[in-house]
Order: C-alpha cells, then sequence, then structure tokens
C-alpha cells in the first residue's frame, strides 16, 4: 500500500462526527499506533493533525511500503488500516428494534453466503474427485457442475455485497472474467481437418489419422510404410461424414435427443439409440458424394467375369488407439455389392450412437461431437482361415511368443466370439516354432507351421514398427496369400498388483472347492455377486448393476452391459473375441469357454469369479476378495478428462491464503476458489464488526462464565442462540442460556479431560521459540499483535464459528446443521506455532492423521491445515464438533516438545485413546 491521503468525503464524515465518537477514534488510534510502531514511524505532525483535525486536511502514513515487508509487521499495519476504515463506516445508531431487524437481515445474509460457499466447496471437491476416482463422467458433469459453481459463487459475491453495504463490487470483474475463460474451455471442439471426401488406400499412412480414422491410418502404414499385403479399398473420411449430418441438419436433432439421457436406465438407452439410427440411416446422402463413392467402388471393379464384393469397416476417430480399442462397438457390413455400398455406408456412420458405442464412450471419456464415423471400403478375402494374434500375451508384456487365434473362414466369427477356434502359441524367435497348439475346432482347417511362422514374423515386425504390441486381425486366401485386415495397440489392463496378486493366489490353502473350473481366462482379476444370466434382449434390459454376466456367447453387444458387471462368465468364445478385450480395458474379470456355466450357475446366486485361475466359487470368498486389484481409470487421459482437468485450472488453485496479505483483495483473485475465499473472510469480518459499524456496544459481547475453562470466551448471538429468558443487558453469559448445539458440542469435547497444562518443554524446543520470536514481531508479549484478540463464539442455535487463538496458533471451527444434509458441514482450519518449522510440521501431520480416523477431508499445506466434513446427520457432526473440541485444547503447545515421529506416534495414541473413550460417553443435549 503505498502512501496516500484520505478523500475529503472521510474528511468530511470525520468533520460531522460527534466528540464523543471522535474521541474513541483516538484511543483507537493510539492503540493501532502502538501495535505498528515496530515497523512504521509516524511523524508527530501527523499524530498531531489527526487529533485536532475539526475541517478537511490529510493524515500522511509514513513509512516503508507494505509490498516490500509481507510479514508480521506489515500484518500489524494492515489490522490498523482495516480498523481505521472500519471506523469511517459507522452509521448512526439505531433504535434496538431497528438494530435488531438490521441484524437479522445480515446474519440472513450471512447465512446464506455460507450455504452458497459450503456448495461451492462441495463441488469443486466433486470434480476434483472425478479426476481420480476412476467413475466416468461426460461434458454433462462438466458442464452442469461448473454452471452450479459459478452460479453459487455468483450468490456469495451478491450476498457479500449486502453485507458490506454495497461494497466489494469490484469482485464482479475477476468472477466474469474467470467464468469467461470457463466457457471457453468448456466450449472448446476439436479442430476440424478438412481434406478430400475419399482417399484410395495407397496415399494413406498414419498421419492422416484426422481424416481417416485410427483403424485405417494404421492400415494404411502397414501397407504403405511397412510393405505388407492388405485389401485394396478407399476411405470415406471425416469430411464426407460431417457433410452428410451438416447436409440433412440432423446434428441439431441428434444432440437433443442425447441430452439428458439416462445410461443407468437401458430402456430409454435402446429407444434413443435405435431412434438416432433411423434418423441417420434414412436420410438422403449429398448425391456428390453418392457418386463419388461408386466412382471408387467401380475403380475397385477389375473383374468383369466376377461380381465386387466389398467389406465396409468402421474407423471412427479415436477408434483403436493406445488401450481405447471400440472393440466390437461400431458396425461392419461383410460382402457388400454395388448397389448397397451407399446405404451401408450410412448405417456404418449411424452405428456410431449404438447404444453399446453411447456407453462406451461415456465410460472413456469422449464427448460425441469429436467422433466422426469415417469409413474404410476395402475387397472382400476369399479366405480359407482367418483369426487374431496377439504380438505379446495380454497380461504379460514381455511374454516370448505370440498369440494366435485361428478359424476357417472369415475373422469376423473369431473376434464376434461365435466360431470355434485353435489357438497357438508361436516364439518370436526366428524360424518362430509353435511351442503349444490347443484345437477347439471341430472340422476345418488349421494353420500349417509355415503359416505360424509368417504370421509370427509379421507379428514381431508391426510390434517393432508402431513401438508397442499389436492386436491385428488377418485372413488367409484361397491362394495361400497372407493379408493384413487390421493392427491396432493391444491393450494392457492387468496392473502390477493383479499381478501380484496372482503370484499370491498360488499360496492360497483355505480356499473352498469350486463350483466350476476351467475354460481360459479372457481378462484377469477376482469379482463377486450375484448371477444374472442373459440370453436375449428382454434379459438385458433387466441387468442389475453388480451382477455376474453370465451369457453363452460373448458377443459384442454384451459390452453395453460392462459398465454395470461385476465379472463375466461365457460357455464360448477366447480372449481374442472383442468382448474380451473390452473387459481388459474395463478391468473386469472374464472366464470365456467355462461348459456347462448356464446349467450350473442360479439366478440370484452369489458367486465369487476368479478369472486369473478359471474358477467360480459359491459365496464370497474373502482371500481372493483381498488379492482383487483396483480398477483402472478409464477417463484418464481422455478429451472430457483433460476438458475438466483444463477447467479446475480455473476453479481450485487457491492463491488467497492469507487475510493479512495487502494482496488479499478483489484484483487478487484468480480463480473461484480465490473467490469463495475472500467472500467467506470478509462475510466473516463484516458479522465482527456490524456492532461498530451500527452502533453496537460492548454488551454484544457476552463474556462466558465457566470454572476451569482454558481462557477467555466471548459470545456473540447471532439468531435464537440464547434462551428466551436470558438478559441482553447482562455482560456475562453461563452455558445454561446458550442453546446453540454446535457450540455445547465443542464445549463439551474442550472440557472432557482436563487440561495437563503446558508439557515439559526440552531445549532444544525452548531454543526454538525464542528463535522464532526473534523472527516474528506477533510472538513479543511487548507488542500488541492479532494474538491478542479475543476468543469468539458466533452463534445461532444451529450455526456455530469459533475463532480461537491459544497461545500461539490460530484455529477456526465452523459448524451449521440445517434442515437438509445439503446444508450440513463441519470445517476446521488451523495454522501456526511457537516452535520451528519441523515441530509444526509435526503437530500438523499428527491432527490430521486423528482427523482423516474420523472421516474429515484433510487438506495440508506446510503447517496450515484445513478439514471438513458436508453433508451428514447433525447427531454425526455433534460428535465430530466434540472431537474438535477436544483437539483444541489439548493439542495446544505440544509443538514445542514434537521432536521426532517417535513423540508424535505418542500423543496420537493418547489422544485416540481419549477420543474413543469421549466418543463411548453420551453427549448431553
Amino acid at each position: 500500500m503505498r502512501p496516500g491521503r484520505f478523500a475529503s468525503r472521510d474528511a468530511r464524515v470525520w468533520k460531522e462526527t460527534p466528540p464523543r465518537r471522535k474521541k474513541s477514534i483516538r484511543v483507537e488510534f493510539t492503540r493501532s499506533c502502538a501495535s505498528a510502531h515496530v515497523r512504521y514511524r509516524f511523524s508527530f505532525f501527523t499524530a498531531f493533525l489527526f487529533y485536532s483535525l475539526d475541517g478537511p486536511a490529510s493524515v500522511m502514513l509514513k513509512g516503508n511500503d507494505l509490498s516490500e515487508q509481507p510479514n508480521a509487521g506489515d500484518q500489524n499495519m494492515t489490522f490498523f488500516l482495516d480498523r481505521l476504515t472500519s471506523l469511517f463506516r459507522t452509521k448512526p445508531r439505531l433504535k434496538p428494534t431497528e438494530l435488531q431487524a438490521a441484524f437479522r437481515a445480515h446474519y440472513k445474509d450471512f447465512r446464506a453466503l455460507l450455504t452458497a460457499n459450503n456448495n461451492a466447496l462441495e463441488l469443486m471437491a466433486e470434480m476434483e474427485q472425478a479426476l481420480t476416482a476412476g467413475r466416468s463422467f461426460g461434458m454433462a458433469f462438466v458442464r452442469g457442475n461448473c454452471t452450479a459453481l459459478s452460479v453459487n459463487i455468483y450468490k456469495m459475491i451478491h450476498h457479500l455485497t449486502r453485507l458490506a453495504d454495497g461494497r466489494y463490487t469490484e469482485l464482479d470483474q475477476p468472477f466474469r472474467a474467470i467464468t469467461r475463460q470457463l466457457e471457453q474451455v468448456i466450449a472448446s471442439r476439436s479442430a476440424n481437418t478438412e481434406g478430400a471426401a475419399i482417399l484410395s488406400m495407397a496415399e494413406v499412412d498414419a498421419g492422416m489419422v484426422d481424416q481417416v480414422g485410427e483403424k485405417m491410418a494404421n492400415l494404411g502404414e502397414v501397407r504403405n510404410r511397412v510393405g505388407l499385403r492388405t485389401p485394396d479399398g478407399f476411405v470415406i473420411t471425416a469430411t464426407a461424414a460431417r457433410h452428410f449430418i451438416e447436409a440433412n441438419a440432423l446434428q441439431v436433432e441428434i444432440n437433443r435427443r442425447l441430452k439428458g439421457l439416462d445410461l443407468d436406465n437401458l430402456e430409454e438407452l435402446y429407444t434413443v439409440s435405435a431412434g438416432i439410427q433411423s434418423l441417420i440411416s434414412n436420410a438422403p446422402l449429398p448425391a456428390a458424394l453418392a457418386e463419388a463413392i461408386l466412382a471408387h467402388h467401380q475403380q475397385l471393379d477389375t473383374n468383369p467375369e466376377a461380381e465386387l464384393l466389398v467389406a465396409l469397416r468402421s474407423s471412427a476417430l479415436g477408434e483403436d488407439s493406445s488401450n481405447v480399442s471400440f472393440a466390437g462397438q461400431y458396425r461392419t457390413q461383410l460382402n457388400v455389392s454395388r448397389e448397397f455400398v451407399p446405404q451401408a455406408y450410412k448405417e456404418i456412420v449411424a452405428g456410431k450412437y449404438k447404444s453399446q458405442a453411447i456407453v462406451y464412450r461415456q465410460q472413456r471419456g469422449f464427448r460425441h461431437q469429436d467422433v466422426h464415423m469415417c469409413v474404410g471400403c476395402l475387397r472382400m478375402v476369399e479366405a480359407t482361415i482367418s483369426g487374431v494374434l496377439y504380438s505379446r500375451a495380454p497380461d504379460d508384456p514381455r511374454s516370448p511368443f505370440v498369440i494366435i487365434q485361428a478359424a476357417p473362414g472369415l475373422a469376423a466369427s473369431v473376434v464376434d466370439g461365435s466360431a470355434s477356434s485353435e489357438q497357438l502359441r508361436v516364439s518370436r524367435t526366428p524360424p518362430h516354432p509353435i511351442v503349444h497348439r490347443a484345437s477347439g475346432m471341430e472340422q476345418g482347417r488349421s494353420l500349417t507351421e509355415p503359416q505360424a511362422a509368417e504370421l509370427a514374423t509379421v507379428g514381431v515386425l508391426l510390434e517393432e514398427h508402431f513401438g508397442a504390441p499389436q492386436d491385428i486381425e488377418w485372413s488367409i486366401d484361397r491362394a495361400g496369400l497372407l493379408y493384413i485386415l487390421q493392427s491396432r495397440p493391444l491393450g494392457h489392463s492387468v496392473s502390477e498388483e493383479a499381478q501380484e496378486s496372482g503370484k499370491h493366489r498360488a499360496t492360497t490353502n483355505d480356499l473352498p472347492g469350486p463350483l466350476l473350473a476351467g475354460g481360459v481366462c479372457a481378462s484377469q482379476g477376482v469379482g463377486c455377486g450375484p448371477v444374472f444370466t442373459v440370453r436375449s434382449s428382454l434379459d438385458l434390459l433387466r441387468f442389475p448393476r453388480g451382477a455376474v454376466l453370465v451369457i453363452e456367447t460373448p458377443y459384442p453387444d454384451w459390452a453395453s452391459l460392462l459398465n454395470r458387471a461385476v465379472a463375466v462368465v461365457s460357455e464360448t468364445g477366447q480372449p481374442a473375441a472383442h468382448l474380451a478385450t473390452v473387459a481388459r480395458e474395463f478391468g473386469i474379470p472374464a472366464i470365456f469357454g467355462m461348459h456347462r456355466a448356464l446349467a450350473t450357475l442360479e439366478n440370484s446366486s452369489l458367486i465369487t469369479v476368479d478369472a486369473t485361475a478359471g474358477k467360480v466359487y459359491a459365496g464370497r470368498v474373502e482371500p481372493l476378495l483381498a488379492l482383487a486389484a483396483p480398477k483402472p481409470n478409464l477417463m484418464a487421459g481422455s478429451p472430457v478428462y483433460k476438458i475438466l482437468t483444463q477447467a479446475l485450472a480455473h476453479i481450485t488453485p487457491l492463491n488467497l491464503t492469507d487475510p493479512a496479505s495487502p494482496f488479499f483483495r478483489p484484483d487478487g483473485c484468480q480463480t473461484l476458489h480465490d473467490l469463495t475465499r475472500f467472500c467467506h473472510e470478509k462475510a466473516v469480518v463484516e458479522m465482527f464488526t456490524f456492532g461498530e459499524r451500527y452502533g453496537f456496544d460492548d454488551k454484544a459481547a457476552k463474556q462466558l462464565v465457566v470454572e476451569n475453562s482454558p481462557a477467555q470466551w466471548w459470545v456473540i448471538d447471532l439468531d435464537d442462540g440464547f434462551t428466551p429468558d436470558f438478559d441482553p443487558e447482562s455482560r456475562y453469559i453461563d452455558l445454561n442460556h446458550i442453546t446453540s448445539a454446535p457450540m455445547q458440542a465443542i464445549w463439551q469435547g474442550m472440557l472432557a479431560f482436563p487440561w495437563a497444562g503446558p508439557p515439559p518443554v526440552s531445549l532444544g524446543g525452548f531454543g526454538s521459540i525464542i528463535f522464532q520470536s526473534t523472527r516474528n514481531p506477533n510472538l513479543d508479549p511487548a507488542v500488541r499483535s492479532a494474538m491478542a484478540a479475543k476468543n469468539y463464539f458466533l452463534i445461532s442455535r444451529n450455526f456455530c464459528n469459533l475463532s480461537v487463538r491459544l497461545g500461539y496458533h490460530f484455529a477456526l471451527v465452523e459448524a451449521n446443521l440445517g434442515e437438509y444434509l445439503t446444508e450440513n458441514y463441519v470445517s476446521f482450519q488451523f495454522k501456526g506455532g511457537a516452535a520451528d518449522e519441523n515441530r509444526r510440521l509435526l503437530r500438523i501431520r499428527l491432527i490430521s492423521k486423528i482427523l482423516g480416523e474420523f472421516d474429515f477431508r484433510v487438506e495440508q499445506k506446510v503447517d496450515a491445515m484445513t478439514a471438513r466434513i458436508e453433508k451428514k446427520p447433525a447427531p454425526y457432526l455433534l460428535e465430530r464438533l466434540t472431537i474438535l473440541g477436544y483437539l483444541l485444547i489439548h493439542t495446544r503447545q505440544i509443538d514445542m516438545i514434537m521432536a521426532d515421529e517417535g513423540m508424535a506416534a505418542s500423543y496420537q495414541q493418547k489422544i485416540m485413546a481419549d477420543l474413543h473413550t469421549l466418543m463411548d460417553t453420551p453427549t448431553e443435549r
């Protein structure tokens, strides 16, 4: 703060101030100057002007620049200036009834501000937890929470402005700036890469992902960069898909149908999905696009003696990316003749809105508007044998072999789980011998050793080229030529914890006999829940959350249930099926090929599925469930996840931490969290200074009369905090006249166990106090400081705000017990101490650990800590307030003896024993 002058308005106010009031201001000024003299010197002439001023004049504050001294001296100066400013804002004294009405109006705004503050903090916590909890969320969550947060902070600014009689309107500027930044983040769209509507596979490579999608980009890379054989064809690009949707003005209607869609309502999901797909499939293709598609199809037709059949395959943006496979979620059309190509194209574009695709995008954090459907049109391969190749084992990225699943005919029968196949493990090292073969085929041709060796060579080559293990779809035609149909990253969902659990499982000897054993592990892990058999679409609609999905065939359509299932058991199928791929991504345990599962497992019966060992047990098997790995965070790194992360950068960082800082002002608010901090702090100040501004005398604060009190306490009744028979003229009050339930709970904790007094201080602890005292004028008893302030309870029947300064630390307890759970909260702040930083940190960590044991959400920054509990019933919160009351008294000054972790552990053990005893003691109400 720079030296400056009082405005003429303030001089005029001083002139009009009654003599008695001037006298009180002079006394207050003298006291404040005494507290500030350590770092600021005021000229005698300045003081003389202030005492003798009865007309327009000026007061010059001489001394150091506050901005260059942001420490204890500045806090004194800031306190002095705030105090002085508040004195000039006094209003004429009101009659008692007018004063009470004004106070109730202020308290109403104060309560409304606290409710908005609580809601805002809860929304911030919910958004932060969404990033780490692993649960899925969409843009509706991000947009809705940001909107609700902005509304609540706007309310806080509004109510603070009313509390402060029109001041703090300058908060509007940072609020508008921050919300504009938020709107830009939420409204951001991925840049559309414009280009040709159709591209030949001969010109496609991995650098064209934004135009042709990951699947076709990878296939073009295999063809044009690696030099392997792929089917001839072309790609209908994202540009074409956007043109098709825009030409029919479909997006507005699609968005309308998706808005508010409840993914937990499966019937609604399937109805909306079918409606959108029908809308797209029935829309006409732009004439120019239809002609271009057929023209490129004609270029593929080089044999006039045979009808050209093609495969139309989805290649959506984001599909087949790292560990986000979209396996089987979109549509593929095989053996399509010329006249059906345009309609097949529209149906594949419509497949973007298949029910399982909608669910998958939500689970993986993709926005619908960011996914454009590209379509590959490829010449059909007359396959004699086809399948899937994993260049490594899905559960072991260091495996020395490739895994090949093969079946006669087309690869589609392998990936949809409908065909029996043989599985081969082939060495990755030349000459690539077969190390294991397990045939599930009843008839048809199996792979020869040279074919297996060729596939292994291709698998190793593609892994080296793409830099990661690959999931490769292939076919061999009648001439014995190998075609690569697809190559995508092989996702690994098995964490190190899961691998460790697999090691421990071998030593688990106390397991019951299994109901079923065998099959193959499609996705590792352990899950427990009631059996639910799905045989039809009707069963699918009734599938409950938390059940074990039991099926005959692992069709990709069942993927829409994986976000609800805890495990999957299928009578057929193998690990190369699309459903297995998605189960591994989602971390859902899955056993395929488990014979007689449908006949053995009864609906609603509780079972434990150990997919890693290929066994199913009756009931809950706790030794196995204890080894289960945590679920993967499917949202991490996704587009929606990134948007929320960017939004939180404008929401949660807290820059305004010290109210005494000269930068604690409206233009210092850089985030929404800063605005809540500023509004809350200033609202409390406004309530404290209400009496001075409106002519409250000292009788407003009643001194609490209690025996054996650890300090002096004053109580201010905000509204119905005192009993009706209490004499308002009295300067003192006892506990019997206090109706505030939160205050009574805090007080019970304070006096539950006698305080033993200051702990014996070691020489090192005493030395640290002396050293800190030389550095901090606030610790000098000869200097008036904020630490000498009184301890105040601001109360109503269901509200309490307690500001405590005991010794050298500051604490703030705030609680509200409203009519609704959403209004209920307990907040605790703790900072400071007289010892050195290490000892203060030991005490803060001790308190944090104790509060964590009682379900507080704790945040610690250096030697400051905040803890909160929200939305809990009143009895629960009253117990927590009792705990805080205990801690306020019994943790004072123990920082001086916190020499090491052992001492902290000893105190924690004693405190926890006291608290458990206290929690067992009935609370008096």
